[in-house]
């Protein structure tokens, strides 16, 4: 009888931590999320105007800037919020998961573009590196369900639905050569499954 007021008193005290936590914490990740969906979200768009024909990208120091711009910018929002939270140490159980989550997605993320970026050098088919967008999204699909399965609110599964359903969608696309499609479907999904709920947690934090 003990052990099962103990189990019911921790699951109370969680359950309180999942309502309750967010603040600062919340408020850096979706600050995150926002700009990480918006630049490389941008950038996806680009890609699909070239491969459509609207415009040629230029070949040359300017252009490998353009291509790592969102990167660069994005590290430094990264160094940012680093710094500014750096005394907002003392989190709960439930945003230390989703930190977790999340970091460990940026993690799979490198590994992935190191990956499927060596393969397509090495033997130069850029056909191989059109998977790693699919795998980032298979990833985002299953934190973002981890964020449900924690938080239990239906908009996180259905933005986890997004992304599972979106990298079905650009598989088939890339098994049929319909490259510009898939650049559009990446694009779009970045600003909607990224940009847009990264938008929601930053301003609903700051509420």
């Amino acid at each position: 009888m003990s052990g099962e007021l103990d189990t019911a008193r921790d699951d109370i005290v969680f359950l309180k931590a999942l309502v309750s936590e967010g603040g600062q914490a919340q408020s850096s990740l979706g600050f995150l999320l926002f700009w990480a969906g918006l630049l490389y979200g941008v950038q996806a768009l680009f890609y699909w105007g070239q491969e459509a024909g609207w415009f040629a990208w230029p070949q040359n120091l300017f252009g490998l800037l353009l291509t790592l711009a969102p990167t660069l910018i994005f590290l430094v929002l990264i160094g940012y919020v680093v710094w500014h939270d750096r005394r907002q140490s003392q989190h709960g159980v439930a945003t230390r998961a989703l930190n977790a989550a999340f970091g460990g997605a940026g993690i799979a993320s490198l590994t992935t573009a190191t990956i499927f970026g060596y393969l397509a050098i090495s033997r130069g088919e850029i056909f191989l590196w059109m998977f790693h967008p699919i795998t980032i999204f298979v990833v985002q699909g299953t934190v973002w369900y981890i964020a449900f399965a924690i938080r239990r609110r239906i908009w996180l599964g259905i933005v986890s639905a997004g992304w599972h359903l979106s990298a079905v969608a650009m598989a088939v696309l890339l098994n049929k050569g319909l490259v510009a499609p898939l650049l559009l479907l990446l694009g779009f999904g970045l600003l909607l499954l990224m940009a847009l709920p990264g938008w929601v947690l930053w301003r609903s934090a700051r509420g």
